[in-house]
């Protein structure tokens, strides 16, 4: 099958009802009004703390990216926390009195068992979306750490995001994001890479989404921004470093199978096994090729003193 894009209606046609594809389905977030389109079940967990091991590596094992001290009576918020891989590590660094609290949309990935959180005692979790914090945070946190919301937050969300982690930061406090950036391949991966921008579109997401946060930031009151971008190898010259990306992002990129069936292919794909097959074919590509990358992107900012 060649992939084309879905040709949209003539002006003042109805458009076509959307006939969702036959699939597999992933257990997916419900909360009310989200775009999130990564499942949230015990594979994304494993694949969450995957990422986070990777991601370590690629920046030298730093989970605080600002150079600041984080005291005995500083808070710190992981914003879109997910499986609260960050903070698992983050408590092994701070304080013990160090207050740690993580929010995201759906409740079952937290890892409220988990032996280090239940004997520490002060770490919270919350449901509840980024772009409306409780009112009672107000100038609460020394650090917000918010990563990878590409695949959840709508145009107008960005700079709600920015405002409210802006409110919720003391005074010279600080934000630090981690977004990913161009993906470098071959023909395989536009075509996927066409699909996955359909889906987005569809749900209102912001692909390019890094190269418009600084100015966010700005817009929200943040000062001293900085971005931080790191390559990441995806192909057959990259070693383990690479194998390990390709493991990731390929597990990402399959994760997206149930929005794009549900939205009935977006013109691309007309069954689950074309829609495997594209990513079998950009997997073999990015482990062919020996210039395949990605671009991850930390931005840190910080909230004036006055």
């Amino acid at each position: 099958m060649t992939a084309q894009n879905a040709s949209a209606p003539p002006p003042g046609t109805k458009a076509a009802a959307v006939v969702s594809i036959a699939h597999e389905e992933r257990k997916h977030q419900s909360y009310p009004g989200s775009s999130y389109v990564l499942p949230s079940d015990s594979a994304e967990r494993e694949r969450l703390a995957f990422q986070h091991n990777l991601l370590m590596r690629v920046l030298g094992n730093r989970l605080v990216m600002p150079d600041i001290p984080i005291g005995q009576e500083d808070q710190i918020l992981d914003s879109g926390t997910g499986s609260g891989i960050w903070l698992l590590d983050v408590i092994k660094i701070v304080p013990e009195s160090t207050v740690l609290h993580g929010v995201d949309i759906e409740s079952g990935l937290f890892p409220q068992e988990d032996p280090s959180i239940v004997s520490r005692g002060n770490v919270y979790f919350h449901v509840g979306s980024c772009t409306a914090m409780p009112l009672d945070w107000e100038g609460k946190f020394k650090l917000v750490n918010q990563r990878h919301m590409i695949a959840a937050l709508r145009k107008e969300e960005w700079g709600k995001s920015f405002q409210e982690i802006y409110r919720v930061l003391k005074p010279g406090g600080w934000v630090q994001l981690g977004e990913v950036g161009y993906w470098r391949a071959g023909p395989e991966t536009e075509k996927f890479d066409a699909m996955t921008n359909a889906v987005a579109q569809a749900k209102g997401l912001v692909i390019d989404c890094v190269a418009h946060i600084p100015d966010l930031l700005r817009q929200a009151g943040f000062t001293r921004i900085s971005v931080e971008p790191t390559v990441i190898p995806l192909g057959c010259n990259g070693g383990q470093l690479a194998a390990d990306a390709r493991k990731n992002w390929m597990a990402v990129f399959r994760g997206l199978k149930t929005p794009i069936l549900k939205g009935g292919g977006f013109g691309y794909v007309s069954s689950e096994a074309e829609f495997d097959g594209m990513a079998d074919r950009m997997e073999n590509e990015w482990r062919n090729s020996p210039d395949a990358e990605v671009q991850n992107n930390i931005i840190c900012a910080q909230k004036p003193l006055s």
